[in-house]
């Protein structure tokens, strides 16, 4: 038994563990942060702001569901032209990518929270939902 490799090993798992500590830690703290952050620049009208070399921003993201079960999105995704998504279980990210073209496009109307007016039954049958967060990444 080489104890050299095998104490290496057993200090590097140690090592691994602490950092994972305090990674977790590090994401408990960033998760309060963003509530407060997100609340903060939503109230001052600010999107994005740029400290010690990054660039904060809130990115909005909308998710997707059916709002009165799977039978009556079916009958609403094939009425409104979308058979094609239509498979034994509606998948999500599809769903969500549909709604997410309908907020992009300025020719659909949106709600006067900011949602998009889905056409047809898709309106009733679908559950739209912004989940807003925090994003930093390197300006410049």
């Amino acid at each position: 038994m080489d104890n050299r490799r095998l104490k290496k090993y057993v200090q590097l798992i140690d090592q691994k563990r602490n950092l994972e500590d305090q990674v977790k830690g590090t994401k408990e703290e960033l998760a309060v942060l963003e509530e407060y952050i997100i609340e903060n620049m939503m109230t001052s009208g600010v999107q994005r702001t740029t400290m010690d070399g990054y660039t904060v921003y809130i990115h909005r993201q909308l998710w997707a569901s059916g709002a009165n079960g799977p039978e009556a999105l079916h009958a609403a995704l094939r009425d409104e032209g979308y058979p094609e998504m239509i498979e034994p279980k509606v998948n999500a990210n599809r769903l969500s990518a549909l709604v997410r073209e309908y907020d992009a496009d300025p020719k659909y109307p949106h709600d006067e929270e900011g949602l998009p007016i889905l056409p047809g039954d898709l309106q009733s049958a679908v559950k739209i939902s912004e989940q807003y967060k925090i994003k930093a990444k390197k300006a410049g």
